[in-house]
């Protein structure tokens, strides 16, 4: 269920995840400032000047993917998380009305009891940390 990614995947056009069900795919779309977020989230230092790809490439190294396109899915992947002591986090990507192409990264701390959004979501990432 949980798969991991490697930097390849997202920034060399010969791995390319055209498949929506492939968490590759949705990291794809997260800019540097996302990256920078994941890394605080794993409490890793980076600095400002460090490049997207060396960014994503410290986050991947330490977490798994499950990719959820319903809430109920994204709730019984969290259960796999908590079951396993482990730390995590959603990233749910939501799209505007006028554009359905690119879905805007939004973190979501279910152990926060942030909420999970019902309108408008493309996909969501369940995050585990390794």
């Amino acid at each position: 269920m949980f798969q991991t990614v490697q930097p390849k995947e997202i920034f060399d056009p010969r791995y390319w995840q055209v498949s929506d069900s492939h968490p590759a795919y949705w990291l794809a779309q997260l800019r540097k400032p996302d990256w920078q977020e994941l890394l605080r989230f794993l409490e890793i230092k980076a600095k400002s000047s460090a490049r997207k790809p060396a960014l994503a490439s410290a986050a991947l190294e330490r977490l798994a993917f499950a990719v959820c396109d319903t809430r109920a899915e994204a709730w019984r992947s969290w259960s796999l998380v908590l079951g396993e002591q482990a730390r995590g986090l959603v990233i749910q990507f939501r799209h505007s009305e006028a554009d359905w192409t690119r879905g805007i990264p939004e973190f979501v701390r279910l152990d926060r009891c942030d909420a999970l959004g019902f309108v408008n979501i493309a996909s969501r990432l369940v995050c585990k940390v390794r």
